[in-house]
Order: C-alpha cells, then sequence, then structure tokens
C-alpha cells in the first residue's frame, strides 16, 4: 500500500475486537450446553400450548385485549417467528373490530400493533382523547398505562399526522414526571424507563428480546409458560449464534490474515456479526447472517481504505478500479486495495455458487457499492477543495449513499430471497424507503461521530458542519435541529411500510426497518461503531450472557 498523505493527520491505531479469539474458543455457554432433545421437546411442547392459547383468540373475539397483549409480549420476547400463521389470522381479526374509544391502552395497542403489521390504520382514532383546543386532555396525564401505550403508538406515525408528533410530546413530558415523581410501583417503573430509553419500534429486535424478558417476568399479567419458552428459546439461538460468530472469527484469521491490515483498518468482525443478528436473528437465516457479516466487515476496510488511509490520486485510482470492477488495476495501485477487491469477490461468488445466491444480486450489490464508492470520491473532493455544501447539497450529492446502507440492504435481501430477481430490480432503483433510510444513517452517524471526524479521522465535512455554515448557529444547535431531521425520516421511513401498493413482499421491507435499527442503537449519541467500546455491553447480553431460570 501507498503511505499515507503527508498533508493529513495519521489517524489512530484503531485497536482489534476484543471479542474475536474469544469467540474462537469451542467451549459451551457456563449455564447452557447443546440442546439437548429434552430441551428441545419441552420448546415444541411449549410452542404448541402458546399456539392453542392464540387460536383461541381467534376463536373467541371477547378475549381481543388479552390476545393483543400476549402477541405483543411474544413478538417482543423474540418469538413471533413460531407463531406467523397464527398471529396474521389474529391480526387480520383484529384489523375488523373496533375497540372502543374509552380506553387508550386498548386503543393505541391495537393501533401500533396494525402499523407493525403494515395496516394504515386512521390515526384519528385518537381524536376522543384531545379537548377543545386540540391538545390532549389533562385527565390522561396519571393514566400511565394508557400513556405508555400511546407512547409506543405514537412512534409508528406518518409525516402528515400532527397529531402523533403531539402525543409523543405530551406522553413523554408525562412519563417523565411520573418517574420524577417517585410514585410508580418498580415493575412499572422499569418498563417506562425502558420505553423513555427507545421506544419499541426503534429497538433491535434480539436486543428487545434479551431486555424484555425480565420486563415481561416481573409484570402483573406474565404468563408462566410463555416465560419459560423465552427463556429456552433465548438460549438455544444463542448457542446456534455463538457457534456463527466462531466460524466468523476462524474466517477472520484464517482467511482474511488481519495482521496484514494494518493499523488504519478497523478491525471489528465480532462488531459486524452484531450488525446482521440485528437484521435477522432468526434460525433460517444463519446463512444470511455469515455472508452479511462477511461483506459488512470487507465493507468497514473498504471505508477506512478511502476514507481514512489511501492518498487522493489513490483513492481516485481505486474508485476508478471499482467503477470496472477490475481487480488488476487495484493491484496496480497497491496490494491492499487489490486485496479488498479480491475478498469482496470471492465473498459474493461464494453465495452464489454455496448458497444460491442470485447473479443479479451481486451485481445489483456491485452497482450501489460503486455508487457509495463514488459519493465517498465526493466528499474527499469536497474536503480537499474547503468547500462546505448545505446540507440538502451534501445528502443529496452523496453523503447519504456514502454511507454504504445501500449495498448492505441489498445483500440483506439477497439472504433472505436469494433468487428473486424482481426484488433487486426494485432494490436498485433506489426507492424511497431506502433513500429515507440512508438519509437517516448518515445524519445519525454525522450526529453521534462529529468529533471523530474533525479531531481523529478524515476531517471530512459531515452534515453537522453544514448546517453550522448554512444556518449561522451553533454546533449543539445544529445536532438538535439535525435530530429532529432524523425523526422525520423516521416517520417517512414509517409512511412507506404502510404503503397498500408495495411493489415488492412485506416481509422484504423487514430487513430495511431492523437495519435502521441497529443504527439507531450503534449511534445513539456517540458512534459506538468506531469507539467500539459502547457496544461490548450488548454484544455480552446476546452472546455471552445467560438468562436466569
Amino acid at each position: 500500500m501507498g503511505d499515507l498523505d503527508p498533508k493529513r493527520p495519521s489517524i489512530r491505531t484503531l485497536e482489534e475486537s476484543k471479542w474475536t479469539r474469544y469467540f474462537m474458543q469451542p467451549s459451551p455457554l457456563p449455564c447452557s450446553s447443546q440442546p439437548n432433545q429434552r430441551i428441545m421437546d419441552r420448546r415444541d411442547e411449549l410452542v404448541w400450548k402458546v399456539r392453542c392459547m392464540i387460536q383461541g383468540f381467534i376463536r373467541n373475539t371477547e378475549d381481543l385485549l388479552l390476545g393483543m397483549k400476549t402477541v405483543d409480549a411474544l413478538q417482543r420476547l423474540g418469538l413471533g417467528y413460531h407463531f406467523e400463521e397464527d398471529i396474521s389470522k389474529f391480526m387480520h381479526i383484529l384489523s375488523r373490530t373496533s375497540m372502543g374509544g374509552d380506553d387508550l391502552f386498548a386503543l393505541a395497542l391495537q393501533f401500533r400493533l396494525l402499523r407493525q403489521h403494515h395496516y394504515n390504520v386512521a390515526s384519528e382514532i385518537f381524536n376522543n382523547f384531545m379537548d377543545e383546543n386540540g391538545d390532549f386532555k389533562d385527565a390522561l396525564r396519571s393514566n400511565v398505562d394508557g400513556l405508555l401505550s400511546l407512547y409506543e403508538a405514537a412512534h409508528l406515525g406518518k409525516s402528515d399526522e400532527d397529531l402523533l408528533r403531539k402525543a409523543i410530546i405530551f406522553t413523554k413530558d408525562c412519563l417523565s414526571s411520573l418517574v420524577n415523581g417517585g410514585q410508580l410501583p418498580k415493575p412499572v417503573l422499569q418498563e417506562v424507563l425502558h420505553a423513555l430509553d427507545l421506544p419499541t419500534q426503534r429497538r433491535i429486535k434480539r436486543l428487545e428480546a434479551k431486555l424484555y424478558i425480565s420486563i415481561y417476568e416481573n409484570g402483573d399479567e406474565s404468563n408462566q409458560d410463555i416465560v419459560e419458552l423465552a427463556k429456552l428459546n433465548f438460549h438455544m439461538l444463542q448457542q446456534m449464534h455463538r457457534d456463527e460468530v466462531r466460524t466468523i472469527s476462524l474466517w477472520w484469521y484464517n482467511d482474511l490474515n488481519p495482521s496484514s491490515l494494518g493499523p488504519y483498518m478497523r478491525k471489528r468482525p465480532v462488531e459486524c456479526y452484531y450488525w446482521a443478528l440485528g437484521i435477522f436473528y432468526e434460525p433460517q437465516y444463519a446463512k444470511a447472517r455469515i455472508v452479511l457479516t462477511k461483506l459488512l466487515t470487507l465493507l468497514t476496510m473498504f471505508d477506512d481504505i478511502i476514507d481514512s488511509y489511501g492518498t487522493m490520486e489513490e483513492v481516485h485510482l481505486f474508485n476508478q478500479a471499482v467503477q470496472s470492477w477490475n481487480e488488476e488495476a487495484a493491484k496496480q495501485i497497491g496490494d491492499g486495495y487489490w486485496y479488498l477487491i479480491f475478498h469482496i469477490s470471492k465473498t459474493l461468488e461464494e453465495f452464489v455458487s454455496k448458497d444460491g445466491g442470485s447473479p443479479m444480486a451481486i451485481d445489483c450489490f456491485k452497482e450501489t457499492l460503486k455508487a457509495g464508492s463514488k459519493a465517498m470520491v465526493q466528499e474527499l473532493v469536497w474536503r480537499e477543495e474547503g468547500q462546505v455544501p448545505t446540507v440538502h447539497e451534501y445528502l443529496k450529492q452523496g453523503a447519504a449513499v456514502s454511507i454504504l446502507y445501500w449495498p448492505i440492504a441489498v445483500i440483506s435481501f439477497a439472504g433472505m430471497f436469494p433468487s428473486d430477481d424482481e426484488i433487486f430490480t426494485w432494490a436498485g432503483s433506489y426507492p424511497k424507503i431506502i433513500e429515507s433510510s440512508t438519509t437517516l444513517c448518515r445524519l445519525m452517524d454525522d450526529v453521534a461521530g462529529h468529533e471523530n471526524e474533525k479531531e481523529e479521522r478524515s476531517k471530512c465535512v459531515t452534515a453537522v458542519e453544514c448546517y453550522v455554515r448554512e444556518h449561522g448557529v451553533t454546533v449543539q444547535e445544529a445536532k438538535q435541529a439535525l435530530t429532529c431531521l432524523v425523526d422525520e425520516q423516521w416517520r417517512c421511513i414509517n409512511q412507506e411500510l404502510y404503503k397498500s401498493d408495495q411493489a415488492v413482499p412485506i416481509a422484504l421491507l423487514d430487513p430495511v426497518l431492523d437495519l435502521v435499527r441497529v443504527m439507531e442503537e450503534v449511534y445513539k449519541g456517540v458512534d459506538m461503531y468506531t469507539k467500539c467500546s459502547g457496544v461490548v455491553d450488548p454484544i455480552h447480553k446476546l452472546l455471552n450472557e445467560c438468562v436466569e431460570h
């Protein structure tokens, strides 16, 4: 590889992930060995009992409220994939049933569940809870259950739903006051604090499953069969996920040989697996997680080699090699550039030959990566020429695409629908939901990582700097304004989710949303991907920590 550009400050040494060698150890969890037949039989027995419970709610609509609470719990505990058909039938009945206008808790829960399943139910159902001035009634301020249910539901609002914007402000203020008042029972307090930290709609599903077990178990209406099933299921999946991380760690050391990468590359294979686990944790997507983790790891290095390592001349040449996907041209720049394209190509080819991936999916991935490479070079040009564009220009002329969300989303689709070429035609067209998602992720990255960019890494312009220059405000004011733009992009994503004329299967939209959820968790307040100590705790919770029985 070439030398660092003398005009640029040297990047700090990026430590190797503390997890990689740890997960190369084949030893099982201290509190859970490989699932034996007795454990699997018990799991299957509990699945059957819970399925019968859901079917009872379908047959007897008088128990719809309990049915909603049960379905909500199953989904938050990561058990929904066992009951997809039954839950779908329950949702169909729920969509045709009115819960009445007096019970805020029930109405908001119904609204949230239906929207989570892509039913475009109207937000006007909450009009009964507004006063003559268009504000929420003061009498609601002491209704903890109703406030919490409305707070969660309001985060599924669309761009044109001002009522739900008001609902978030109102419920957050009321719930915060109740927390500070010190009068809430401990189980209720735990659930309220959990929601205020991050609403369910924006949480990583696998992490939520782990955290919600204790909340559900300690609640007044918990079902012991569901609690036991959640714990058994979590441990069985955890062992599978640990084995997958071991596979990734062996690939990292044996195939990639990270000692040759140098100190300028972020070495994050286990952290990348955490991202993949956030997109799909279910057992049927094991191969998809492995492929996605490998490509996330390589894309991290792709970002570093352009953003923080190569000279401007090398980066331009490398971008040309990427646009033509020419490994030999990359090798002429330096071994590191060739090394990267070679391993990306090898991983993609293995996905087709071994896992049944579609060649069209691979072509789509390459095309979106080419767009990302071009956008990253544009950012470097802005830096070299001292340009600070407006926020709109910054996002539209490449910064949103340079986050590399787009190719990551494409390979996620390939893992779920490996041979459906129509999906990749759609994905390659940069549909609105992907555009909103890339914009949201870029804004979150810039707000959380602004100091990293300005002090430690490439010193490229960020949305924060663009906003400061454009509006003449402080950095803190710019971050607050951009955070509001993040919320608006969430509403745009929601709007796309509820469209009745979807061009692709509804299930395809889930990884789009789940990838944004990972970004929400990783870039909440600080860039925990670059400063990876911030993701040590969630990785420990998902891959190393047992659930108490």
